[in-house]
């Protein structure tokens, strides 16, 4: 490979599922920081802004959301026989209207995901009619039915307790965990719906996430175990950027909210690191990024050639797939040894 990836040892930008590699440690007493990578480059990440990647339990499924300035879809992809993936395609049930955000249930029966499609037929019906803009929105369910998905379904307003709802995240005893923001909150904050009895209780706000800090993008483990979010405003943090952090369940509530950092190009150069979802292993993190690859100059005209290839691409500011193991957290929490620390 030539350009700027070259320059910038152990970078893959194209593939299945890419674990990382292991950084210096940047304290001598915890584990090393890893390496994001990025994620199917030209299939999956592509010169669209590409996120939020839900896999079926066998790894050989991904839907995820590709969208525009004003509007998204949820696309479909299978993996192919040489371990690459095919072209994505709309899934059956998106396209419609705007939707975005698919969260795979644990055993693959069924996906929820954020909408802007109307509740009701007759809402739809009247917003043809007059024009309405799409201001809503809601959380949908769709069931697995044979090898393809049935109707989608709103669910209740337990679970749908404002009209600004995104982002969900599916743990396997059904607990349902997502973002809202009432009306007159300056802040999105991450919420949970309990699933009890075969319904959704009322949801409640995570103790962790109270406002003060905008909270985005849940993404919980399938044994409820820990979960991932990204956050804008905590500490150790500065900046105005979104990132992530990971949170262990403590006895019946939550422990300590740690940041997660990586050694992967362009980190640091990003605005956002956001719409976390969970690998089928529960270790590897996939995640949106606007991260960029840096430029090193001087360059040749064969190097300008390919960067300029690249920025045709993916490597354009838009928002791309990338993948992280949550290996050295994971194992720390689990031995209760110290986190990998950020510098």
């Amino acid at each position: 490979m030539t350009g700027p990836f070259s320059k910038l040892p152990g970078i893959v930008v194209a593939g299945t599922t890419l674990l990382a590699t292991a950084a210096t440690a940047t304290a001598a007493d915890a584990p090393a920081v890893p390496a994001a990578q990025l994620f199917a480059a030209g299939s999956i990440s592509g010169p669209a802004n590409d996120w939020t990647p839900a896999f079926s339990p066998d790894g050989k499924s991904l839907y995820f959301t590709r969208s525009g300035p004003s509007w998204g879809f949820i696309l479909e992809s299978h993996q192919t026989m040489d371990g690459g993936w095919s072209e994505p395609v709309l899934a059956s049930f998106s396209g419609e209207y705007p939707d975005s955000s698919p969260a795979m249930a644990p055993d693959g029966s069924y996906m929820v995901f954020q909408s802007q499609r109307p509740a009701t037929a007759a809402l739809a019906a009247e917003q043809r009619a007059k024009h309405m803009p799409l201001k809503a929105s809601a959380l949908w369910k769709v069931s697995r039915q044979g090898d393809g998905w049935g109707t989608p379904e709103r669910l209740p307003d337990t679970v749908n307790i404002t009209g600004n709802m995104w982002k969900p995240s599916v743990a396997a005893d059904g607990d349902l965990y997502f973002i809202s923001k009432a009306d007159g909150e300056k802040n999105l904050h991450l919420y949970r719906s309990r699933h009890a009895g075969g319904s959704y209780l009322q949801a409640e706000p995570l103790p962790f996430s109270d406002g003060s800090t905008l909270d985005v993008d849940p993404a919980i483990a399938a044994d409820g175990s820990y979960l991932v979010f990204s956050s804008k405003g905590r500490a150790p943090f500065k900046d105005d950027r979104e990132h992530l952090f990971i949170v262990f369940r403590d006895g019946s509530g939550w422990g300590a909210v740690t940041p997660l950092c990586d050694s992967g190009p362009g980190n640091g150069s990003q605005t956002l690191d956001d719409d976390a979802n969970l690998g089928p292993d529960q270790r590897t993190l996939y995640f949106a990024s606007d991260r960029s690859l840096p430029m090193h100059l001087p360059q040749s005209r064969a190097e300008a050639a390919q960067a300029l290839k690249d920025m045709q691409g993916w490597n354009n500011g838009n928002a791309n797939v990338w993948s992280m193991t949550l290996g050295p957290w994971l194992d720390a929490a689990k031995a209760k040894q110290p986190m990998p620390a950020c510098s």
